[in-house]
């Protein structure tokens, strides 16, 4: 019986997330309210309450979900130098964000009130720089790296260059090509560190 409600639970919950993301995307964050998200997903409006606390929350779920699909590396990039690889990396939650531009602009619009949305964008911090790290460890054992380099201190810089770049390409209006523009940092940050490409680039730890 457990088993049943919480499946159910989840469904009511993926039917809101659902009904909302569809309804954004389509009329912007400001344009949708809560009463058409229930009547969208076919539930009483204290159920939506049930399982966010506000609209906002909504967007803390999306960015989690975004994060979550960013963190599985294509294949082809297996082997790249380290620099693609960050950048692929880097840039592939904005990739998956731009598929839903008005989740992500209100994202970052409530950020700044929503705890909820500040706690998923901390998070999302950790694990990538986790998966960062993990790569310029592999490129420290294999010697593209000095054996030294600190490989969660450079990750904290990549993220950090990253970071700075994205919002500085969105307030200059996205003159560029914003890949050109954090590879091309990510590469003097590398050669900085001593990065030495290799004929075949290792595997992450």
């Amino acid at each position: 019986m457990t088993g049943k409600r919480e499946s159910k639970k989840r469904a009511v919950r993926k039917a809101l997330y659902d009904a909302a993301h569809t309804l954004i995307e389509r009329d912007g964050y400001d344009a949708v309210s809560v009463d058409q998200i229930v009547a969208a997903a076919g539930v009483a409006k204290g159920t939506f309450f049930n399982h966010f606390p506000s609209k906002a929350d909504l967007l803390a779920e999306w960015y989690a979900d975004v994060i979550a699909r960013t963190r599985i590396e294509p294949p082809e990039l297996t082997g790249a130098p380290l620099p693609r690889r960050l950048t692929a990396l880097a840039l592939r939650s904005s990739d998956l964000a731009a598929a839903s531009p008005r989740m992500w602009q209100a994202k970052h619009m409530h950020a700044v009130a929503t705890p909820s949305v500040q706690a998923a964008e901390s998070q999302a911090d950790r694990l990538v720089a986790g998966d960062i790290a993990g790569m310029i460890a592999a490129s420290a054992d294999a010697g593209a790296l000095p054996a030294s380099t600190d490989a969660a201190a450079m990750a904290d810089l990549v993220v950090t260059l990253v970071t700075g770049s994205i919002r500085e390409w969105l307030t200059s209006g996205q003159e560029g090509r914003l890949e050109d523009r954090v590879e091309s940092r990510l590469s003097r940050l590398c050669a900085l560190a001593g990065y030495q490409a290799l004929a075949a680039e290792p595997e992450d730890r």
